[in-house]
């Protein structure tokens, strides 16, 4: 067991954490035909390379489950929840004030589900969606305008919500869901991004995208979700938030750097921060000290 090496206290609104540049950060893999032709078509109809690259970005990969994580979810009373973007897949066990999993981009619900037991010994109902086109939810497409919905969604048809433990990608779509009607009283961040770069340079080094194409297809993504990216960063919705706030990031994730959950912290009025070592981007999420940081955040009065 690996168990937080150092806890911050308590971090004004106006400090702020560097980030490092890009030499920590794994592209995504795509095939060499891929890579090769898509490179091909930009150089020759930058527009439809544009939209191939859209419809890339914004279409998760499924990741398959464990068995361990199967066995859990087998344990669990299923429903769907219905939202303006299609039906979400949802899994319910024990009774109690809820609290909300949500996993991060090309996840799944039983990624969270470490977390069920010690939620439910300790009295709470835990509940865990497979986010819009992920896991057993259906559809091809997502967004973080997709994931803030069903999370409102869920707050709307099974709250009152208690607490959120959101991964990666999820805690951006919290932090946005926050901003909007989302209400709980409590929230826990595993490897919360602070802005999108960490993800747009994955795909764009993966891809070997010049950044005319990749502003093009900005731009077509955001008269697809009718939001502007630069407005919903979690570093900008960050000082406005008043809930109390839980992060864990390790310091040698390789997908979100570690840099960008200290400065959400530091921005988050009130927030607290606790650093861990050899636990990369997924397995903090299964690592008992920091399901036990959890449990006590969660727990408090």
């Amino acid at each position: 067991m690996t168990m937080p090496l150092s806890i911050s206290s308590q971090k004004s609104t106006t400090d702020r954490v560097s980030i490092e540049p890009a030499g920590r950060i794994q592209p995504l893999r795509f095939p060499g035909w891929l890579r090769n032709g898509f490179q091909g078509v930009a150089r020759v109809a930058p527009q439809a390379a544009a939209k191939i690259a859209w419809r890339l970005f914004f279409t998760p990969l499924r990741a398959r489950r464990t068995e361990a994580e199967d066995r859990v979810l087998d344990q669990a009373a299923r429903f769907t929840l219905s939202t303006r973007f299609g039906t979400v897949q949802g899994y319910s066990w024990g009774r109690g004030p809820a609290v909300l999993l949500i996993h991060g981009w090309g996840g799944h619900a039983g990624q969270m589900t470490a977390l069920v037991a010690d939620l439910v010994a300790r009295g709470f109902r835990a509940i865990a969606l497979d986010m819009p086109s992920h896991g057993e939810s259906p559809g091809r497409m997502s967004s973080l305008v997709h994931f803030s919905v069903a999370l409102e969604s869920a707050g709307e048809v099974l709250g009152p919500i208690h607490a959120v433990a959101a991964h990666s990608f999820g805690a951006a779509a919290t932090a946005h869901a926050l901003a909007r009607t989302l209400r709980v009283d409590r929230v826990v961040f595993f490897a919360p991004p602070s802005h999108f770069e960490s993800f747009w340079r994955r795909f764009r080094d993966g891809l070997g995208m010049a950044m005319p194409v990749w502003t093009r297809m900005v731009r077509m993504a955001e008269d697809w979700i009718g939001v502007r990216f630069a407005d919903i960063q979690p570093r900008l919705l960050a000082p406005e938030q008043t809930v109390p706030l839980l992060v864990l990031h390790d310091r040698g994730d390789s997908q979100v750097l570690f840099e960008e959950g200290a400065e959400l912290a530091a921005l988050w009025p009130g927030a607290r921060f606790v650093e861990t070592r050899g636990l990369g981007h997924l397995r903090i999420l299964r690592d008992r000290g920091c399901i036990g940081e959890m449990m006590e955040f969660v727990s408090a009065s």
